[in-house]
């Protein structure tokens, strides 16, 4: 592929924001303040940006929660550094994409996986249930959190939640999940 072309597919691609690295707290607080003021230069419908900010604040948080419990296992992934993460929000003509990838212990692949499928199986009209029902189920995960957070971004996209598992060593995981905003509603 010659420059020209490359640049073109780039800027095609409207990257709002790329990072690929290591999370700390004081780098979610710049990502999501850019990220605020980045949305009132590209988006006029209140309720967009809204929905924006909620889920990309629910996606970050739910990185450095995941990195924090990956280096309490005290595994070592080798080559990879378990504090990396990766965040790339684009926007399209009809909808803001938001991937996040960071690394997981593989036991826990299972157990996300099973929420994930679980949340994408209920129709969109079904959501708000299951989010009541995940309130009152404390036994739901570990940190009693039921996954209420991947329940949230269900229904506040309207869209199935997209994710994969790559299996990187015998201990650990990649875990990918995209997440689509509808510019329109």
């Amino acid at each position: 592929m010659d420059n020209g072309k490359s640049y073109k597919a780039v800027y095609d691609e409207n990257i709002i924001l790329m990072y690929k690295g290591e999370l700390t707290f004081d780098l979610i607080t710049t990502i999501i303040s850019t990220l605020e003021n980045k949305m009132t230069e590209l988006e006029s419908d209140r309720k967009i940006k809204k929905r924006f900010y909620s889920i990309i604040t629910e996606c970050i948080q739910n990185l450095y929660y995941h990195i924090d419990e990956s280096l309490k296992t005290n595994q070592a992934l080798g080559e990879y550094d378990s504090r990396a993460a990766l965040v790339l929000i684009t926007a399209r003509e009809r909808f803001y994409s938001l991937v996040t990838g960071n690394y997981i212990p593989s036991g826990q692949v299972e157990k996300i996986r099973e929420r994930l499928d679980k949340i994408n199986s209920v129709p969109a009209d079904g959501l708000r249930e299951l989010y009541k029902r995940a309130l009152n189920d404390s036994g739901f995960s570990d940190k009693g959190t039921g996954g209420l957070g991947f329940i949230d971004i269900a229904r506040k996209t309207g869209q199935k939640l997209i994710y994969k598992f790559h299996p990187v060593s015998d201990d650990y995981s990649y875990f990918t999940f995209q997440v689509k905003l509808p510019r329109s509603f």
